[in-house]
């Protein structure tokens, strides 16, 4: 290296150093791979919390703590706690869709996934005593990313309640557009009532959507829904 060069990566460095960053944030600004990683680790970390919490009150601070790095290190990275949470919210989307479409290939029929789906949440929401999204208020983006996320399950459900005709489980005389109405009022419907706190997500679910899927279920998905409802009421 020149001595130009020398003088200049080590001004760089005496520069960064007399900003007073930890001696491990200014390896990590030169060595873009130990960023991605932090990045990435970061995502991780803050997913396990999200999952341990009441609600979406992840302290940058818990982060930066498990992750051996400086709370700075982190608004540099992600700029603000809503990035991160929008980055953990895209990587819990990302699980599930691909989840989904690996069960829908596994399982029998479409409503069999659906139906442990269901059930997932449902136990999920029983063993907490809170709901987890009370304070999405607070991260308009991130709020704004959940409805549309929402709203992309609704377009989606079409394909799979057409799937679920042809498989026999659902009535083949069925208004596909009203149906579809009908999924998005009540998903809007659950998702605010699970934002106010008032009604559990089993309550909700039991009087809304399982009511729905009773109305188009042919026989052979009627059955199935008896199971899962004796399932349901002996938990």
């Amino acid at each position: 290296m020149s001595c130009f060069g020398r003088k200049t990566l080590c001004g760089a460095w005496s520069f960064l150093v007399s900003l007073r960053p930890e001696k491990k944030d200014v390896l990590m600004i030169f060595n873009p791979t130990n960023r991605d990683e932090i990045r990435l680790r970061a995502i991780e970390t803050a997913s396990e919390i999200l999952m341990r919490e009441k609600n979406l009150s992840v302290r940058m601070d818990d982060v930066a703590q498990e992750l051996s790095v400086s709370k700075r290190t982190l608004y540099e990275i992600f700029g603000s706690k809503e990035a991160l949470l929008m980055e953990c919210m895209k990587k819990h989307i990302a699980h599930m869709s691909q989840m989904l479409e690996d069960e829908i290939g596994r399982e029998e029929d479409v409503l069999t996934v659906f139906l442990k789906h269901l059930e997932v949440l449902i136990n999920e929401s029983r063993e907490r005593d809170h709901n987890k999204f009370e304070d999405i208020d607070k991260y308009p983006k991130l709020k704004k990313m959940f409805h549309e996320h929402l709203a992309d399950m609704a377009r989606r459900m079409r394909g799979f309640m057409e799937l679920g005709v042809k498989q026999g489980v659902f009535r083949d005389d069925l208004n596909m557009d009203v149906l579809m109405k009908a999924f998005s009022a009540m998903g809007a419907m659950v998702n605010k009532e699970c934002e106010r706190g008032e009604l559990r997500y089993d309550e909700l679910i039991d009087g809304t959507i399982v009511v729905l899927l009773r109305g188009i279920a042919a026989p052979k998905g009627m059955a199935k829904l008896e199971k899962y409802r004796y399932k349901s009421n002996n938990r």
